[in-house]
């Protein structure tokens, strides 16, 4: 028979042992990403017109302005602007963005992975076009349902996961359409882009990625 002190240091023991239900996680459910980026088949680049929240420490009201982002995969390059007219416009340049804020007239070029541009090197990445692409762009941390929306939580991999702490892709339930991204950064800020339509095989003119610079000042922001 067991004491009554080695019963009770015994069910001590059980409590202390994690049990499998808490060890054991189930894996991520790929076919949703697989569905997702079926969809992107024969897509050589797209429009998509959003709006943006962005919630920051240091402002108690979140910014919320519309935009428009294009991606051009045939030449793997994108051009993301918010603001009507356009306030701040980013463009890929290579492993640089260059950053153009048009009320000051002052422009910057910096490697897309910098601390000082978070979040912008996946996007300069352009989004994956099939499973082996994603899987070699981000590393999954978890997929769940919400609402209407399967959100596909991830963090980039490499230099672009520079000071970001995840980056979700929010996917339509039924249809497996993009519908939005969301950003949260290792410094508690975020960025929530809602689309609010997306154009594929788009028109993507050269000029779109060459902005006109003069007139500005270089400058580090």
């Amino acid at each position: 028979m067991i004491s009554f002190p080695k019963l009770f240091l015994l069910s001590g023991l059980i409590l202390l042992l994690p049990s499998t239900a808490t060890r054991v996680q189930a894996a991520p459910n790929m076919e949703i990403v697989e569905r997702w980026l079926g969809g992107n088949s024969g897509v050589g680049s797209l429009k998509i017109n959003f709006t943006q929240t962005r919630t920051m420490k240091s402002i108690k009201v979140p910014v919320r302005q519309q935009g428009s982002l294009w991606l051009d995969y045939g030449n793997d390059r994108f051009r993301w602007q918010t603001g009507e007219p356009a306030q701040t416009i980013v463009v890929s340049q290579g492993r640089n963005i260059l950053i153009l804020r048009t009320p000051t007239k002052r422009y910057e070029i910096r490697p897309a992975g910098s601390g000082g541009a978070p979040g912008m090197a996946a996007l300069a990445n352009g989004f994956p076009r099939n499973l082996g692409d994603f899987q070699r762009k981000y590393r999954v941390i978890e997929i769940r349902p919400q609402s209407d929306t399967q959100r596909i939580v991830t963090r980039p991999l490499g230099a672009s996961g520079k000071g970001v702490s995840r980056f979700t892709f929010v996917v339509d339930a039924s249809k497996f359409r993009l519908r939005g991204i969301e950003i949260d950064l290792e410094d508690g800020s975020s960025i929530n882009t809602s689309f609010s339509s997306v154009q594929p095989n788009a028109g993507m003119p050269s000029s779109l990625f060459k902005p006109d610079l003069a007139g500005y000042t270089e400058t580090k922001f």
